[in-house]
């Protein structure tokens, strides 16, 4: 595998020959679009204008002619290096002045459809001198792409990668800029390395951003005890980690360059000269290369796609997705060493309970496709030298039910029976001894793994029967996802950023500090203890700001005994679902896990490509800012009515602030009075109200909002300010009625002192601390709110409904 990497060069400032043979060791040149002349003459042009009475006419640039360009016509040559154009740096775009604006948009214009007729790809433009100006800077860029086509270059705005003060304050910069320009396709983002280390966070940021090149600048250069030049090894890990993304980040170009610049300042203090920057750059990319050659072996195609989850109880699957599936030997290795587990402890058990060994051991693979989970049980039986067994090869496809007759006629003979039919819909009277599937989604649940094995279950499942798998997970994480983003906001298909997309090979930025379990489904299980339906409200903790494109989601597997399987992504730590309730079935992947155990870190399968994580997108961006709680709702739904299942989602943030409390002690004793009352009353109708935060309690305390008390020092003002109430009672809410309670006999709320559901709320204890102070109050404030996505399943649902035809 290689990177599409490449480097360019921005010679010195009185570089003149666009055809010097020195520059044919580069991959491109970055020279300016025009020269001095041009400037020049624009400022002749302008002061004229001035001097005009005004509206006499209009400002009108012109274009540069031939002796005013710096990239002089050319035709492409294979062997010459590329040209990437630099918008000149004297523009204005964010002037206050409206002629100024307009005179640099018109150069602007000029230069860029310039560089559009010669074939230039990429044209860079320097960031915005007043940041008071910015929306004017972006206003003048969106207007520029607004004229542009699929042939116009990509405008790519240069900024440092990081500032010290605010780390993240130049991606701030850019994602105003990008957002105000509706997230066009042709801007990028040109990132100038810097001298001090970065923070990972930042790195991981840009990683997700179309990045379209890394500006080199030679000062940031050490040299070596040899004195030649090298890079700190923060950058060099910066270009490293660039390079993995391997251009796919791009949207239109599909590749990055790196840029030298200003190597003519210090060729002669270097061992090498200019030449040697060239070299070093070239040593860390094949370096890079034979790392990622290694990283991804086994991985037939890198290509970023974005795709529909599959739906195979509802399709059938082509031969080239059974075909690509079929190569990820990692995975059927996992489901081999599974089914010896299971079959060994099913030998076991059967010792135990001394059953004569007088019938063969039956197992069925659910969805045997083209047969290579059949091949993987045949060689676990015979190791275990399993004296009799029969296979049931279950497939409902058509198609791949002709492999697995092929398969039958030349290996297994009369080993194996193939039965063409849908697992839900099988009724042949028989039990199986192991139940073998893999209908797993990038989700998990999300290719109808546990409606299709409880039909299994439920119709040929005997006490003893082994499940592989036995249990499996599903994990979310709030991502910034700005390519994602943008192909979704592009597509052709209507309501594209309400459906759920399988992400494959590009890139985004897990914005929270854990990824979450939300929920798992075990086997076998029942349907009242584990039920189809699940709904959480999942909390994130997110300390940088950024913009939430939507959630990533991925899955964990214990196939069986202590074989487990995993697409989480490396080194992020996972907060585990919390069991709560005794009859839910125990979710960790393993069962072993000590239940003060909340944390672990996660890792990836080695070498398992089978699967890719799922997204679910937000229809509009959802921007937090730093030390923000974020809190996503999602559903499966499952409709036996409708015979469907569906997911929902939504996201909501909160921030937490402190108010002091400024009442006299005596006030303090009056409010903890009456807002025990009102307490009392809240409880009961907590059934409506919002569940507190996860955490929260333990953190601040439980927080309770206290009622409005008049305090002034007037009193003749202050008895002519009180309203009297006694004749207003019967028809407005008091201080010691909630809101519920006016609508409970329209509702039969049924109003008590007892809370219908227990919050683990202790108003005793509460009630006991009459003489204690309240210091503070902790306001959890909800900041932001998006909608509910795919409600009701309309634009995005799985049928539970098998037409063979």
């Amino acid at each position: 595998m290689k990177s599409n990497v490449f480097v360019g060069l921005k010679p010195s400032s009185g570089f003149q020959d666009c055809k010097d043979k020195s520059l044919n060791s580069y991959d491109y040149v970055l020279l300016p679009i025009t020269n001095s002349r041009y400037r020049d003459h624009v400022k002749r042009v302008f002061q004229e204008y001035r001097e005009q009475t005004p509206g006499v006419r209009k400002l009108w640039v012109p274009e540069p002619q031939l002796q005013e360009l710096a990239v002089p016509p050319f035709t492409n040559d294979k062997d010459t290096p590329g040209y990437i154009g630099l918008i000149s740096s004297w523009l204005e775009l964010e002037s206050g002045d409206a002629c100024v604006r307009e005179l640099s948009f018109q150069v602007l214009v000029n230069e860029w459809e310039y560089a559009r007729f010669v074939g230039i790809k990429q044209l860079i433009l320097a960031p915005p001198r007043d940041l008071n100006n910015l929306h004017q800077y972006a206003q003048m860029i969106a207007k520029a792409l607004s004229r542009g086509d699929e042939h116009s270059p990509v405008l790519s705005i240069s900024l440092p990668l990081f500032e010290d003060t605010d780390p993240l304050s130049t991606w701030e910069l850019w994602s105003t800029i990008r957002k105000i320009c509706d997230y066009h396709q042709n801007l990028t983002i040109s990132l100038a390395l810097p001298r001090d280390k970065t923070p990972s966070y930042v790195l991981e940021r840009w990683l997700a951003e179309p990045v379209t090149c890394l500006l080199v600048s030679s000062s940031i250069f050490a040299t070596n005890q040899y004195n030649f030049p090298v890079l700190n090894k923060f950058n060099q890990y910066i270009i490293h980690e660039f390079q993995k993304v391997n251009g796919n980040s791009q949207p239109k170009l599909g590749e990055l360059c790196i840029i030298l610049h200003g190597v003519e300042k210090y060729a002669n203090e270097v061992r090498g000269g200019e030449s040697a920057y060239l070299e070093y750059i070239n040593y860390l990319l094949k370096r890079g290369d034979k790392a990622m050659g290694m990283e991804y072996a086994n991985v037939a195609d890198c290509i970023p796609r974005i795709m529909p989850p599959l739906s195979p109880f509802e399709d059938n699957l082509a031969n080239e997705a059974y075909h690509t599936f079929e190569k990820d030997q990692t995975k059927y290795n996992l489901y081999e060493q599974a089914i010896t587990q299971a079959l060994e402890e099913l030998i076991r058990e059967q010792k135990t309970m001394l059953v004569k060994n007088n019938r063969p051991i039956v197992v069925l693979v659910a969805g045997a496709g083209r047969g290579p989970l059949v091949d993987r049980a045949l060689q676990a039986l015979k190791a275990l030298n399993v004296p009799q067994y029969h296979i049931i090869a279950l497939e409902k496809n058509p198609e791949a039910f002709l492999y697995l007759q092929k398969r039958k006629y030349e290996y297994w003979n009369d080993a194996v029976d193939i039965v063409r039919e849908n697992m839900c819909s099988w009724n042949k009277p028989i039990k199986v001894d192991i139940c073998i599937s893999e209908l797993l989604g990038s989700f998990g649940c999300n290719e109808l793994s546990p409606e299709c094995l409880w039909s299994i279950q439920k119709n040929h499942s005997k006490p003893s029967t082994k499940f592989i798998p036995q249990s499996y997970s599903s994990y979310l994480a709030p991502v910034s996802a700005p390519l994602l983003h943008q192909k979704l906001h592009q597509m052709k298909e209507l309501n594209s950023q309400e459906k759920l997309w399988v992400i494959h090979n590009i890139p985004y930025c897990i914005l929270s500090t854990k990824i979450n379990e939300i929920w798992a489904f075990n086997h076998p299980s029942t349907p009242f203890s584990e039920p189809f339906t699940k709904s959480v409200v999942a909390e994130f903790k997110i300390r940088n700001k950024g913009e939430i494109h939507g959630l990533v989601g991925y899955f964990t597997a214990k196939l069986y005994g202590t074989v487990t399987l995993s697409i989480l992504p490396n080194d992020h730590t996972v907060k585990l679902f919390a069991q709560q309730d005794d009859d839910i079935a125990q979710l960790s992947i393993d069962d072993a896990r000590p239940s003060s155990e909340l944390y672990i870190k996660s890792e990836h399968t080695p070498n398992m490509t089978s699967w890719s994580p799922i997204f679910f997108p937000l229809k509009q961006p959802f921007f937090i800012s730093d030390d923000t709680q974020l809190e996503v709702f999602v559903t499966r739904n499952h409709s036996q009515a409708d015979s469907k299942v569906w997911y929902e989602w939504s996201v909501g943030s909160f921030v937490y602030l402190v108010v002091p409390d400024r009442h006299s002690q005596q006030e303090k004793l009056q409010i903890k009075s009456q807002t025990r009352n009102a307490s009392k009353i809240a409880s009961s109708s907590s059934r409506f109200a919002s569940p507190p935060a996860i955490g929260i309690e333990k953190a601040f305390g439980q927080f309770q909002p206290s009622p409005i008390t008049l305090k002034a020092t007037d009193e003749s003002r202050v008895e002519n300010e009180i309203l009297d109430t006694t004749e207003m009672e019967s028809d407005f809410v008091t201080q010691q009625q909630t809101g519920w309670e006016s609508v409970q006999d329209i509702h039969g709320l049924g109003i008590t002192n007892t809370p219908v559901f227990d919050l683990n709320v202790d108003n005793k204890t509460r009630e006991s601390d009459e003489n204690s102070t309240i210091e503070e109050f902790h306001v959890r404030v909800k900041t932001g709110l998006s909608e509910l996505h795919n409600v009701g399943g309309k634009y995005s649902c799985l049928s539970l409904d098998y037409d063979p035809n």
